[in-house]
C-alpha cells in the first residue's frame, strides 16, 4: 500500500515518511501544497519541522495503514 494515499488526505494525521522503503521519520502532517507534492511534518520534540518532497523520492503514509505491514513491524522489533 506504499504512497497509497494523496498527502492532501494525510493533513493532521500521524504518519511515517519513508524513503527506499526506510522510516525515515515519523509526526504529524501540519501542512500541504495544494498541489499535494509537498508536505511538512511538524516540531516534535528535538525534531524540527521538516519538509518532504514526493519527487526526491519521499512517501507518506498513515501509520495506522503502515501498522499492518509486515516489514514496517519487522524494522520496529529489531
Amino acid at each position: 500500500m506504499e504512497n497509497s494515499f494523496d498527502w492532501l488526505d494525510l493533513l493532521g494525521l500521524r504518519v511515517h515518511v519513508k524513503k527506499d522503503g526506510k522510516i525515515v521519520r515519523t509526526g504529524f502532517v501540519d501542512a500541504v501544497t495544494p498541489s499535494a507534492d509537498i508536505l511538512w511534518i511538524g516540531q516534535e520534540g528535538a525534531a524540527h519541522r521538516s519538509l518532504y518532497e514526493k519527487y526526491e523520492g519521499y512517501t507518506a503514509v498513515s501509520i495506522w495503514e503502515d501498522l499492518y505491514d509486515k516489514d514496517v513491524c519487522s524494522q520496529l522489533t529489531t
